[in-house]
């Protein structure tokens, strides 16, 4: 309503200005308050642009239960960060629980703080705290609404409370390690898997060993494909194991 009020004004005074030429009493008295009360409305419009006039914080605050950056079934339980500019300013990198396989960010286009409290607490969360503007009352949401202010956010934060033997690690330093252990791995699998099949037919064909060469095929593939994961699975729990006493010292 102020931009109204502003806009009838000027307009109001320009013919106030111009009408009453012949009565410069009345001419002046008028004029003048509307050009007075167009420079109240000009100054309450940038009052609320710049300081919020007629307006208060609110906070909204909620809370969600955390869940690796690495998948629920990794042996390692981290959040990651990306390092922006001379590296002061960092993009923590999550995931929550409702949404196990999305990545989520924290905010860069705001006012941001990031806190990370170690042992806080056993279930692993992050807060977020978003501060916005909205009007005091009904009388200053009638004056400036419609200016697109009202909930206008300024503010994040965000507060990481992870139990201790979770990790925050650089994105780059996770990306070496996932590489670093897909070789180990690999190079692993391929030493233990043939072994690993042999055993494990041998077993099944002194239970029946009628078999015919087709029955036997299957049960390679079958036992292949079985023992594959299930090594993946240990490998990749014991390569993890060995190296986080190194993850732990290069975590935040």
């Amino acid at each position: 309503m102020v931009l109204w009020i502003l806009l009838i004004s000027m307009a109001l005074f320009a013919v106030t200005f111009i009408a009453l030429v012949n009565k410069p009493v009345l001419r002046y008295a008028t004029s003048i308050s509307f050009l007075v009360l167009a420079i109240i409305c000009s100054i309450s419009l940038m009052l609320n642009d710049s300081n919020h006039l007629g307006m208060k914080t609110q906070v909204y605050t909620e809370t969600k239960d955390l869940v690796s950056i690495t998948g629920k079934d990794s042996p390692l339980n981290l959040i990651t960060y990306k390092s922006l500019g001379n590296g002061d300013e960092k993009i923590f990198i999550y995931r929550t629980a409702d949404h196990p396989n999305k990545n989520c960010k924290t905010k860069i286009e705001y006012n941001v703080t990031i806190k990370v409290q170690r042992g806080s607490s056993e279930t692993p969360q992050v807060e977020i705290k978003k501060k916005h503007y909205v009007y005091k009352n009904e009388f200053w949401r009638l004056m400036f609404g419609g200016l697109g202010l009202n909930k206008e956010t300024y503010q994040y934060t965000y507060i990481f409370k992870l139990p201790k033997n979770w990790l925050v690690l650089d994105m780059k330093q996770l990306q070496a390690v996932k590489q670093q252990a897909q070789n180990d791995i690999k190079q692993q699998l391929q030493q233990q898997l043939p072994n690993a099949i042999k055993t494990e037919m041998e077993k099944e064909l002194q239970k029946d060993p009628t078999m015919s060469d087709n029955q036997k095929k299957k049960l390679e593939q079958k036992i292949t494909a079985e023992q594959k994961k299930k090594l993946i699975a240990e490998l990749t729990k014991n390569t993890f194991s060995k190296l986080l006493p190194q993850l732990e010292k290069e975590s935040l």
